[in-house]
């Protein structure tokens, strides 16, 4: 795989469900560290999570990926990539409604026929927390 390839996927976040399903085999591994997801073999659960990403609703908030680099081969990677969110309600619990906020991630993928098996990922949830509103840690430690 490559960034084009990885470019493409985050792409099919947006209103392709069916085409970004079809990148995952029966049997696969994700997990979102920061938000304490993890599902195995399940892809009807993988498809509910995913349908919280999708641009489809205009009552919903907008969100936008963007692939940055890639580091790996057709085995597998790391992608590193940004997250535009356009909120239009509330966020993890914290008012979000009228703002936008951008995050960088990162997401291990490892392929197998050309299919993801295993995508782990990992986000700045503190810059977006900060985005929203709640103080710097870093402010707060007095390390800023």
């Amino acid at each position: 795989m490559n960034l084009e390839w990885e470019q493409n996927w985050l792409q099919q976040f947006n209103d392709d469900i069916e085409t970004l399903m079809a990148n995952y085999p029966e049997d696969f591994e994700y997990e979102d560290l920061n938000l304490g997801i993890r599902i195995d073999d399940d892809r009807e659960a993988l498809r509910r999570l995913f349908k919280t990403f999708e641009n489809t609703d205009p009552d919903a908030s907008r969100h936008y990926f963007n692939a940055t680099r890639y580091h790996g081969d057709e085995r597998g990677g790391c992608l590193e990539w940004t997250w535009e969110i356009h909120h239009k309600t509330d966020f993890m619990g914290l008012p979000a409604a009228g703002k936008t906020t951008k995050v960088q991630g990162m997401t291990i993928h490892a392929f197998r026929d050309g299919k993801i098996i295993l995508e782990r990922s990992l986000w700045d949830t503190a810059s977006l927390l900060r985005q929203l509103g709640l103080p710097s840690l870093a402010a707060k430690l007095d390390i800023a």
